[in-house]
């Protein structure tokens, strides 16, 4: 009886210390999936340094990594991606200001007019230059019925906008380019292309600035091209944006993440047909419209003096029209040195 009851003592002893094994696994798992930049093994038995990256649905780094982790180019250069996909460029900031994401992608308007009401307490930088977009497609698309007399647009439905990012400058600079009085606009604003088409489609809208494959959807409402991209400038900057605090930490990681999508650029560029037929299958993205996309932007990894002054003179317009109350110095929230490790000869920015 006695030995009976050893033996009890000893498989509740047993069982006790694997429900603590079992417990502390869990922890380091759940922690680990919480944002560790390491800790995941490579097939060579190397570890893979995790980055939480917040993607704009369909833009350039969204698609170099869909590709690139297909490929094999992140795994080769040790990162690991956990994607979480957002619909506008202010969204991938929000994801990094609430600690979901550790690095995204936004439109120049987007990136400087967060930091701009963020001042007291901002910790978002730049830390590259990925694109510009020279739209070489579209421009100002308005309902056929303002198409020979723009001065009516100021009693139409308005111009489709989406407060806080890139729209707000273009179609500002839009009107003003075409000599129309820019307080006496309307303004639609949308949270997705869905819903600016709808607004178009509802005639709950009458103008817009567009390029590349959305501008192909406003022509197909019977929408007018009345200024082209180059005469309202629609030209956008793309940068990579991250926190103060993950970029000090971790610039090796980033330097090797801004060298994967180097690479899945080049790849993609190489084997654009492919890509697009394998994009369609994936993601259900037209290979037409996706060329179209890929063809538009001036895609180069780096940090340019010009690429700065974009930004500067997008937040001096911002600042002058009240979407911040003070002026700010842009290159007070640059910081280089991921790309400088990556790519040296391409950070051409003065000091």
């Amino acid at each position: 009886m006695k030995k009976l009851g050893k033996i009890k003592r000893i498989i509740s002893l047993a069982v006790s210390i694997v429900l603590i094994i079992s417990s502390l696994t869990a922890c380091a798992k759940n922690e680990a999936k919480a944002g560790d930049t390491t800790g995941t093994p490579k097939a060579d038995g190397k570890e893979l340094r995790t980055i939480r990256v917040a993607f704009m649905t369909g833009q350039t780094d969204h698609y170099a990594a869909v590709i690139g982790q297909e490929e094999g180019i992140y795994e080769k250069h040790g990162i690991k991606i956990e994607a979480t996909e957002y619909a506008y460029g202010i969204n991938t900031i929000d994801a990094i200001a609430n600690g979901t994401g550790d690095v995204g992608m936004c439109a120049d308007f987007a990136g400087v007019n967060r930091i701009g009401n963020t001042l007291d307490y901002n910790q978002l930088v730049f830390y590259a230059e990925l694109a510009v977009s020279n739209a070489t497609t579209g421009g100002l698309y308005v309902a056929p019925e303002y198409a020979d007399d723009l001065s009516k647009l100021e009693d139409s439905a308005g111009w489709i906008t989406s407060i806080g990012t890139r729209s707000e400058y273009s179609n500002w600079y839009a009107q003003t380019a075409l000599g129309l009085d820019p307080d006496k606009q309307k303004i639609v604003n949308t949270d997705s292309t869905a819903t600016a088409l709808a607004a178009a489609t509802n005639g709950e809208a009458s103008a817009v600035v567009s390029s590349g494959s959305q501008a192909k959807k406003y022509e197909g409402l019977g929408w007018v091209l009345v200024a082209t991209s180059d005469q309202v400038s629609a030209s956008t900057g793309s940068y990579l944006v991250t926190s103060k605090q993950y970029i000090e930490a971790n610039a090796d990681i980033l330097a090797d993440y801004l060298a994967a999508i180097d690479e899945s650029v080049k790849y993609i560029n190489d084997h654009l047909d492919d890509v697009a037929n394998r994009l369609s299958a994936k993601l259900g993205v037209d290979p037409e419209n996706f060329k179209s996309d890929w063809k538009t932007p001036k895609i180069v990894i780096g940090f340019t003096e010009e690429g700065v002054q974009n930004l500067e003179s997008i937040a001096n317009w911002a600042a002058d029209h009240g979407k911040f109350e003070k002026k700010y110095n842009v290159r007070d929230f640059i910081i280089t040195t991921a790309v400088e490790k990556a790519f040296p000869d391409r950070v051409t920015i003065k000091k």
